[in-house]
């Protein structure tokens, strides 16, 4: 698959059409996602060819396919328990990167304990009116749509009594604010509704069933089992971040030229192998970017476990959840070695700085990764219960209706 990839970048590469022609034309040779079934889009293809596609990309240094939650959870999940009315509305949209998602779960008093959701749903004949807030959405100013869930049933237990939906952010009673960040940029925001409505043709699953989407969800982006041609110069999908119309050489060049700063999703060995010559590295920091490479390779067979389940029809289970405490991992080595070959000189900021201020972004970047797709602690339990058959921590009566359960 690599060599024909770059065959086709070659024939197909031209730095004056717009990223829109250019992701059209990755959809159009089934390029984008690849893993995705042959019947919306992708080649259905093995791990080892997605690896080569990627490969290829990253080593011809042009732009990769849509990325996003959109196309990292909303596809994978709208495949999963969507309807083929649902499917053929939305996976469309995302293939080809005009529209982006965001998650809606969690909630200044629902976090880690995902399940005490009490951003409100209330029936109104074929619609839904949401009444609530969300906080720590990622992405949510470039979105037009989220994956929203909200409580619809106050009696039933903490686990029941949530509906699933995707609920389109373009509409009035939805309120976006932007969360300054420590390291200086917005990612994270809060998200208010107040009478905002949602169709219950945009409900996914069944009405107080949505626990059960959720946590699939979750499973999906620990996984990061439908991400698409990685490996090239990725920017963010839909028309909300003003890219589409601009012309692909453009993004390139100013990608290249920013240098773009390693966020909390993404590695730092290229930045590590930068900032010290091999040659001048202690033996314990040869060790510790040893470490690094097994943790990446450990990562990949247990991603390998995952697209084996999911092509069996099994959504991520535990798995997933190795998978996310891998990458938290990676962040981790990856921060403290950068620091340690730079040192004090590791804090400083700005493109005359060692490393273009890179490390010092990445540590104040740092922390939110032990949080984001659900904690660490929160995996940890989860490993525990379902691969080890350790018992579960004490709580309440599962049965006890939600509105009974004391809240903060």
């Amino acid at each position: 698959m690599y060599d024909e990839t770059r065959d086709w970048i070659t024939a197909n590469w031209d730095e004056s059409i717009t990223l829109r022609e250019w992701w059209a034309r990755m959809l159009a040779a089934r390029l984008s996602f690849p893993r995705w079934p042959t019947e919306w889009f992708g080649r259905d293809c093995s791990q080892r060819d997605q690896n080569d596609i990627a490969r290829a990309f990253g080593d011809a240094d042009v732009l990769s396919a849509p990325t996003g939650l959109g196309v990292l959870m909303g596809a994978p999940v709208t495949m999963t328990y969507g309807t083929q009315d649902q499917k053929q509305r939305w996976l469309p949209s995302l293939a080809d990167g005009t529209e982006g998602w965001c998650q809606l779960f969690s909630e200044p008093g629902a976090g880690s304990d995902l399940a005490g959701v009490s951003c409100r749903a209330e029936r109104d004949g074929d619609e839904w009116v949401i009444n609530g807030q969300k906080i720590w959405t990622s992405g949510a100013l470039h979105s037009s749509r989220g994956m929203l869930v909200a409580r619809s049933d106050f009696d039933q237990p903490k686990h029941k009594g949530m509906t699933y939906f995707i609920i389109d952010l373009e509409q009035p009673g939805v309120e976006i604010r932007p969360i300054k960040q420590m390291n200086g940029m917005a990612h994270f925001n809060e998200v208010f509704f107040t009478d905002a409505r949602v169709s219950d043709a945009d409900r996914i699953g069944d009405v107080n069933n949505g626990w059960a989407v959720t946590t699939a969800t979750l499973g999906f982006e620990r996984s990061g089992l439908s991400e698409g041609a990685g490996g090239g110069i990725r920017v963010s999908a839909g028309k909300q971040a003003g890219l589409l119309d601009r012309h692909v050489g453009d993004l390139v060049r100013a990608s290249k030229a920013a240098k773009a700063h390693p966020d909390e999703h993404g590695g730092l060995l290229s930045t590590l192998q930068t900032v010290r010559n091999t040659d001048d590295i202690t033996a314990v920091q040869r060790m510790r970017m040893t470490d690094l490479h097994m943790n990446e390779a450990v990562a990949e067979m247990t991603r390998l476990r995952i697209s084996a389940a999911a092509k069996a029809g099994r959504a991520p289970g535990a798995e997933a959840s190795t998978m996310k405490l891998h990458w938290t991992n990676g962040l981790k080595i990856s921060r403290d070695l950068g620091m340690e070959l730079l040192g004090a000189d590791g804090m400083l900021t700005g493109k005359d700085q060692p490393a273009e201020g890179t490390i010092q972004h990445f540590f104040l970047s740092m922390p939110s990764a032990s949080i984001a797709g659900g904690s660490d602690e929160v995996q940890h339990n989860i490993i525990g219960e379902r691969a080890l058959g350790l018992p579960k921590d004490s709580q309440l009566d599962p049965n006890t209706p939600f509105r009974d359960i004391p809240r903060n």
